[in-house]
């Protein structure tokens, strides 16, 4: 049960609430993590396998008959494959914390390039293990998830996949990372399947449970995953190509640029989050001199979904122009009201 600690310990200790909780938040607290399991836990993880067996159906389609449309069959099946994990992704307790899955998933940032490098020399050396599901999973994370399968699919030379003789080098490696991701996802929904260890653990807060002790651990852990969330959206996924203006900006490092998934891909973490929010009903937690705070947090998080939800172009494009770039930097700032709303007042 090792891994219930390493998750709970990765970002709950880190968020500092409040130490006592009113007694109505005890009261729901079984009701809450009820909730937040059958709500968002097991359909955000059901999606994922079921987008990810379509990302392989559709990537094996594109080897066994090239073409203009199965190439881009495969692409929409990535963008919404990528998109239902941007709406779990930030939940990590259980078995995403364990076996490099969330990495083997998403390899982000690649601060150095090294992931992009690894993935270049496969396709250049035509290394066939990167073809075999079974070896590319034991071989470097930055080589077998989204953002591998993004580059061959959207990067350069991508477009010759629609004419290339059947079954080619670069469609059985993208074969491959399709086949591992649906088997990470797999691993994943099981996980939190019903009567689990790792589920009855959820669901039971105790002094004996190597996840949380007590309700209040148990409301940290639900609230914590928004909040940590959050600062992930706005830290890294935006944070980590809008740097300043000018020169120190670096567009060309964001997330799913290539495949024009930046903006759409923030907006479903935003999205994941407020989900957790809503699923969960943590506001049964709130005294009732405070429930109207949950109708503010709501407010928040629309202004900053509909500010996401407005871009539609790149992040070269959007830091290239000024007005677009003053939106982004809002939508910093708007996702930072969220943090605090959250944390300052309703933690």
């Amino acid at each position: 049960m090792a891994w219930l600690l390493r998750g709970f310990r990765l970002f709950v200790l880190a968020v500092l609430l409040l130490p006592a909780a009113n007694a109505g938040a005890v009261e729901k607290v079984g009701e809450i993590l009820q909730d937040s399991w059958a709500g968002y836990i097991v359909p955000s993880y059901g999606k994922l396998s079921e987008n990810t067996l379509k990302l392989k159906k559709a990537t094996q389609a594109l080897c066994e008959t090239p073409s203009a449309g199965s190439l881009a069959s495969a692409r929409a099946t990535f963008g919404t494959t990528a998109l239902s994990w941007a709406k779990i992704e930030w939940l990590r307790v259980g078995p995403s914390m364990e076996e490099n899955r969330l990495e083997r998933i998403l390899f982000y940032p690649d601060r150095k390039s090294t992931g992009l490098k690894q993935v270049q020399r496969a396709l250049a050396g035509q290394d066939e293990a990167a073809t075999d599901a079974a070896k590319l999973g034991d071989m470097s994370v930055a080589m077998q998830g989204l953002g591998a399968y993004e580059f061959v699919l959207f990067g350069k030379g991508s477009e010759t996949l629609s004419s290339a003789q059947a079954n080619s080098f670069a469609c059985r490696y993208a074969l491959a990372i399709a086949e591992n991701l649906h088997g990470i996802a797999d691993e994943l929904a099981a996980g939190w399947r019903a009567e689990t260890p790792l589920t009855k653990a959820f669901l039971t807060p105790s002094p004996e449970n190597p996840l949380y002790r007590d309700d209040i651990e148990a409301l940290n852990l639900v609230i914590g995953t928004i909040i940590h969330g959050l600062e992930a959206v706005r830290d890294v996924r935006i944070g980590y190509f809008l740097r300043g203006g000018d020169s120190r900006d670096r567009p060309r490092s964001a997330l799913y640029r290539r495949s024009g998934l930046t903006l759409a891909s923030i907006t479903a973490n935003l999205e994941g989050c407020l989900q957790l929010f809503e699923q969960s009903g943590i506001e049964r937690a709130l005294p009732q001199e405070g429930a109207f705070l949950a109708d503010q947090v709501r407010s928040e998080f629309q202004l900053a979904l509909n500010t996401a939800r407005d871009f539609n172009a790149g992040p070269e494009a959007l830091v290239a122009d000024g007005k677009s770039r003053i939106r982004l930097e809002y939508l910093k700032y708007a996702i930072s009201n969220i943090i605090a709303r959250l944390n300052n007042e309703f933690a």
